[in-house]
């Protein structure tokens, strides 16, 4: 979602699954709900101003947290925007 970037605990868990997905070979399928992939992969818009604040407080963990959403980006996944205008 647009704000999905605003929460550590996400982008934690977002980590996790992806550890996850390397290790055993899970299969993830991502849901971007009324956000652009794009806009999730190169942290645009919304992501850029949630992540300019965790520059702050998550210092430590901002480039793991891009590096994961940017992986998650390049799956094939369900997009909100292009299922609601079919």
């Amino acid at each position: 979602s647009k704000h999905y970037a605003s929460s550590s605990w996400c982008l934690d868990e977002l980590t996790e699954i992806l550890k996850c997905k390397k290790e055993y070979g899970r299969e993830v399928i991502p849901v971007f709900y009324e956000v652009d992939p794009s806009d999730v992969r190169q942290q645009r818009n919304s992501y850029e101003k949630d992540f300019a604040k965790h520059q702050e407080r998550n210092r430590g963990k901002v480039d793991e947290w891009k590096a994961a959403l940017s992986q998650v980006a390049g799956l094939s996944g369900w997009h909100s925007q292009v299922t609601s205008n079919h």
